[in-house]
This record gives C-alpha cells, structure tokens and sequence, in this order.
C-alpha cells in the first residue's frame, strides 16, 4: 500500500502570471491544483497523468514545465528561480525540494499550455517557451528600429546588468554579448561555479558549467524583432557543488647540439630537448639544454666584429617569417655601402597584435649591456591583465641621448601602435622631457598622458637633498591614492624644508602622485626595472655579442608566449572569468561580513561609513570614483564601491575595466611565432649596407673630410 511518505504533493499552477519579487520567482492569477506523485516518478508518466487531470488533449496540446526551486543564499535564507523541467534528472530535483528544503512543504510547478492544432491562431501558438525553442530558428543580428521600445511589448524581459543572480531566465534580453556574459559571470561568481562560453554560431552564444557532468546550461541569440541578446535556454541549477577558495652535462649538451645550431640557431630549447630524446632515449633537463644553447651560441656567434654584419640578415628572417618591423641607425664609411653601427629598434607583430588587448600604458627603460663595445638595451612594455609586463618594442643604441630617445619613442609611435589617450611611464630624464616637451610630440595630450617612475622621481631627489626621511615623505605622498593625505605629507616636507618643497614643485603632481593621476596610469607606480627587463634576465649577463643577444631573446620571446597562452587558456577553461586581483576582491565582498553603512546623497551617490569608526568615503557609481582614491586609480570597484553594490543588489562587474578579463589576456598571448628559416636561406637587408661595429669619430676628420651621419629606416619588404 503506497503511503504519504512515498509521495510527493504538488502544487499545479496554470492560466497564471510569472512574477519576481523579493525572494525570487512566485506564481500569480489562478488557485494550483494539488496533484500527489510518486517521488521516482519519470518525466513522461507524470505528463502522461497531467493530461487527463486537466482535461487537455494529448494529441492537440502540449504542455510545458518549470518549477518554483529554491536556491540557498546563505544558510538561512534561499531564493526561488524559475527552473525548467526538462528531464528526469531535473524533475527529480524538484520532486526532492521537500526533502532537501524542510522548510519548504510543497513542489510548486507552472504549467504551460501550448496548442498544437494547426488551426490555432497565433495568440494561442505564442509562449515564451515556444520563443526558447524556436529562437535559434529566427533570423539575428538585425537591430531595433529607431525610437522603438522593444521592453514595452515584453516587460517581463527587461533587462540590464542590474540583475542578481536569481534573475536570469528564459526571455531575459541584453543590449549584446559583453552585458549578457557579464551578468553570468556575476551569477556564477556568487554561486561560486565557473563556466565555459563559446560562440555555436554569428550572434548565438552557449555557457555551459565546466563540470561535465553538471547540467547547467544557457544558451542566447541576437532576435530579429528587438535587436536584443534572448536568453532562448536555462537549464538551472548547477548540479555540481560550488567550487571552494599545488646524467648530460652542460659542455658535452653543447658539444651535441652546435651542429644544428649552426645550421637553425633559433630552435628552441624544447625542440632541442625532443631531438636529444630522440637520440639518445634520455630527457634533458631543460636548464641544462638552455645553458648549453647559450654556450653555443655565445661559440658560434661570439666574433663581435662578425656580429654586426651578421645582424641585418637576421632581422630580415625574422621579418620574412614573422613579420619583424625594424630600423636601423649607421654612420655611412666615405663608401656608402659600408657603416658603422649605431642602432637598431624592432618590434615582433606577435607583440603589436597583444599589445590591442593590453592596457592603454607603456613603460620605456633603458639598460647597459656588458660587451666589447658599449651598448644599451631601451625596451618598451606594456601591462597585460595579470599585472606582468608584456614586451612590445626593442632597441639596441650605442647611446642614451634626447636623439636616441627621439627615435625609440617615434618609432614606437609610428610601427606599434597609434592608439590614442596612452599612458607613457617614464624616468624624468632630462633627454625624455625635452623629447615628450617638443612641439608636434605625440607624447603630449590629448594623444598620450606622460607620468614618472616614483623611484627614479624619489632618487633624484635624494641625489639633491641626501635626506632619507623627505625621501620617504616624496615616496608616501606619491604612492597614496588620497588628496587628502597627499597634501599632508606635502605639508610635512614643506615645514622640514622648504627648499624640497620648491623643488618637488617643478614637476606637475598629475606627473608623479597618484592622487592627481585620474587613473591614467592604473595605480603602476615605477618603471621596475626588474620586470622590464625579466625577459632578458638569463642573457644580459653573458657579455654575448648583439646578434647572439637578439638570437636569445627571441627564444625568450617564443617561450613568454608560449607560457602566457597556455596559462591562460587553461584558466579560462577552468571557467575562470577575472584576474587574481578581481577575484579576491570579489571573494572579499561575498565571504567577508560587510560591515559598512551606507547612505544614500543623491542619485548615484553614496556615504559609506564603518561603526564606531570616524572615516567616510563618497561613492559615485555613475563615474567610478571613491574618495579613497582606489575606484579610479585601480578601474575595478573598491572595497567601499563593492559595499555600495552589495547594498543596492546590483551587480558589481559593470564597474571592472575589461582589461582586467581573462578573455583579454588569452587575446594577447594568442598570436604564435613562425619557425625562422636556416641560416643558409637567410634572406639579404635590401637597403642596408655591410654593418661595421660603431666607431668614435673623430674631430675634425684627418684627411678634411667628414663621415656622414644618416637614419635609414628599412622596411625589409
């Protein structure tokens, strides 16, 4: 005999309206019918059973289910989502919400009803799951009529980023795809799962739970009729639990391997590991292998004065195979085809085409190089969204002077990039200002912002003062976002000497404070040196000529790249969506008890305070700014923005500059390196003449006659 305990009560809703309100989805209009199941019961028996109980005809309707689920918030407080019937699988899960959830006594489930005879008129066709369904069908991309209100006809799929988690359903429009994944992201955020997105065809878009066996699912396309991004599919909840917050020496290596070097010196080290396998059946340990490739190298191109003319057709195999831009620097011998070396600026495409998904910011530093002849290495980088400096552009110089500055930054500018509003981070050399200061300078606003490394800033006034406590005082009053502790530390050097304060005053505190910088500079406040030049690291110390230092850092290259695609891709297949950083801030609002008490002041403005504590910060939301200074410094919400949002109930992602996503950073690092051909099929430099290592011209010229000084720009096509 089947008791009550076997059973399920459920509560039939149908003829009724869909409404939201506080705690989520609730059914309104019409009084349920209460119908008793079996709790194994499978999908199409209990269809089969819904028919007849509400006198419908199988074969001229169709009915349609979705469930009042309830979704824990927090331990005592849950919210309720509209949740598709779709399977056995998530039509046991409603039929156990009274055994998962004591608290909640009946399974309410919404009927739709959908004619089927072919002689119903389209009122009677329409539904909403009708437009999940058949949503794929319609034409897309086409975008709404000027003046028209696509909502109006639909209110109940109105939508905006303004959404919480509970929110998002079948219906549901966006203005395009960024809005709509933003609004998942935030959803999976707080319900700590991760997710994965791709683009199943132009204008239709798939999310699906990185678990795979989870059953969560969504699935949106751009509609014909409004122009919008429809949520057309919603498979809810995740079925998955969230996700909670690790014998060959060196000489004999070389000894091995210079014959290929010899032959193709830009093979890699994990190349060379896969032939010495291959031979000898053993794996090399890959620091071995690139200490033995750097001994090669330095043998085989260690002939400094060789080097130099060995250089021009290394750079045209590297434009030949990978699109290198390059341009050179000689003074012409009395026979024009012979000079002396003076310099030479490259940038890889690889680097141009990620540097489109870095931040609008350059960092420029220059560095000696340990050799027979004195050389400087200048590189420019930029910051990608993982915080690491991203190689862009090089150049080797025989000097640091305004004209050797005036040709890296113009050639920057003119082969790299053109984008417009960039910050350029910089010393405060003198030969950087009088270039950036010059009239014409694409360095100056509106078309770049021009900020100073704090250090350099700091030990040029140590230089000048040599107090280590007003050095300190310089360093605080840049570092803090504040104004107000700004001017404080101002104060403070300007009572212990007045002298420093003059001094500190020639330079315009939007240059070097971060409390003046309105966020130009995305709260990086040096040059670090060290990161710069990380990419270098393993061979400025060798003393290598300059073709075997370009040889080597273009290894270095290849493997940066190599290491930041695989990295980021596995995390965006882990489902990630932001950046460390975010993500702790993200973590810090959701698991941390806000303790903040906010006040409205005005539309979009806000007083956040903390009990039994003095401070208080101003929020404006509408122009992502706190008066912590952080909100605008950083591009991401600060602590007390992020209070603001969880107050308010909106989602805090809009506020998260996109160049902090993981999608971007997988951008950058996306372009690949082409193998580069063997020596022997090298290519000539056309333009450039036999390179000779630089020389110190004499004053005057002992036979009368001087030896031109020319800049010839080559673009190896």
């Amino acid at each position: 005999m089947e008791t009550l305990r076997e059973t399920v009560t459920v509560l039939c809703y149908t003829n009724c309206s869909i409404k939201y309100g506080p705690d989520g989805v609730y059914y309104e209009g019409s009084t349920p019918k209460k119908v008793r199941f079996r709790g194994n019961t499978e999908l199409s028996t209990l269809l089969d059973g819904l028919y007849p109980i509400f006198g419908l005809d199988k074969q001229r309707s169709k009915i349609s289910i979705f469930g009042r689920l309830p979704v824990v918030v927090s331990p005592q407080l849950f919210t309720y989502v509209h949740f598709p019937v779709v399977n056995d699988s998530t039509l046991e899960i409603m039929l156990e919400v009274s055994s998962n959830h004591p608290s909640v006594k009946d399974v309410e489930l919404y009927l739709e009803v959908k004619s089927t005879s072919d002689d119903a008129s389209p009122a009677a066709r329409s539904s909403p799951l009708e437009n999940s369904g058949s949503s794929l069908k319609r034409q897309r991309t086409q975008q709404p009529k000027e003046g028209v209100q696509s909502s109006a006809s639909n209110p109940w799929s109105l939508s905006s980023l303004w959404v919480d988690d509970h929110e998002l359903r079948v219906g549901l429009c966006f203005k395009g795809r960024d809005e709509l994944k933003k609004a998942v992201d935030w959803c999976s955020i707080r319900g700590r799962q991760k997710f994965v997105v791709r683009e199943t065809e132009k204008d239709a878009y798939t999310f699906e739970c990185i678990r795979w066996k989870c059953k969560w699912s969504l699935r949106a396309a751009r509609m014909e009729e409004h122009g919008l991004v429809e949520i057309t599919e919603f498979n809810s909840p995740h079925t998955c639990c969230p996700i909670g917050s690790d014998n060959f020496d060196v000489e004999f290596a070389a000894e091995e391997i210079e014959c290929l070097i010899r032959v193709q010196p830009t093979l890699t080290v994990a190349e060379l590991k896969d032939w010495w396998f291959e031979k000898f059946g053993d794996v090399l340990e890959t620091s071995v292998m690139q200490a033995a490739k750097q001994e090669v190298i330095k043998k085989v191109f260690g002939d400094w004065d060789r080097s130099f003319r060995v250089l021009p057709k290394l750079m045209a195999a590297f434009h030949s195979s990978n699109g290198l831009l390059v341009d050179w620097q000689y003074d012409l011998f009395p026979d024009p085809e012979f000079a002396s070396f003076r310099g030479v600026f490259w940038a890889f495409q690889q680097s141009i085409e990620g540097f489109r998904h870095c931040r609008p910011l350059i960092i420029v530093d220059i560095k000696d190089l340990n050799g027979k002849y004195p050389m400087k290495l200048m590189i420019a980088s930029g910051v990608e969204a993982d915080d690491c400096h991203f190689p862009l552009a090089f150049a080797v110089t025989t000097e640091e002077s305004s004209d050797s500055w005036r040709w890296f930054l113009t050639e920057i500018r003119e082969k790299v990039t053109q984008r417009k509003g960039i910050c350029l981070i910089s010393s405060s050399h003198p030969d950087i200002l009088a270039v950036i200061n010059e009239p014409g300078s694409r360095w100056q606003e509106p078309w770049a912002y021009h900020r100073f490394c704090l250090d350099f800033l700091c030990s040029r006034f140590h230089n000048v003062f040599q107090d280590d406590y007003l050095k300190n005082l310089v360093y605080e009053a840049g570092s803090t976002s504040q104004k107000e502790e700004f001017d404080s530390y101002m104060n403070d050097i300007k009572k212990n000497n007045r002298e420093a304060q003059k001094w500190l005053d020639q330079f315009p505190q939007n240059k070097w404070a971060q409390a003046h910088d309105s966020g130009r500079r995305y709260g990086v406040m040096t040059t670090d040196t060290e990161n710069v030049f990380a990419i270098f690291e393993s061979v400025q110390s060798l003393g290598l000529p300059v073709t075997a230092n370009i040889l080597l850092l273009f290894d270095e290259m290849r493997l940066f790249f190599n290491t930041g695609l695989c990295d980021s891709r596995g995390r965006v297949n882990r489902g990630d969506m932001y950046i460390k950083t975010i993500m702790e801030k993200l973590e810090e609002l959701m698991t941390d008890s806000i303790t903040h008490v906010i006040m409205p002041l005005e539309k979009g403005v806000f007083q956040v305070s903390e009990p039994l504590k003095n401070d208080e910060w101003v929020v404006r939301l509408n122009e992502c700014t706190c008066t912590c200074g952080k909100f605008q410094s950083k591009k991401f919400p600060c602590l007390h923005a992020l209070a603001v949002c969880e107050k308010l109930k909106i989602n805090p992602l809009q506020y998260v500059d996109d160049y902090y996503t993981l999608e971007r950073l997988h951008k950058t690092y996306a372009a690949t390196f082409s193998p580069v051909p063997e020596v022997s099929a090298w290519p000539e430099a056309s333009g450039v003449p036999t390179l000779f290592p630089p020389v110190i011209l004499p004053q005057p010229n002992v036979s009368g006659k001087s030896i031109e000084s020319l800049h010839f720009s080559c673009a190896l096509s």
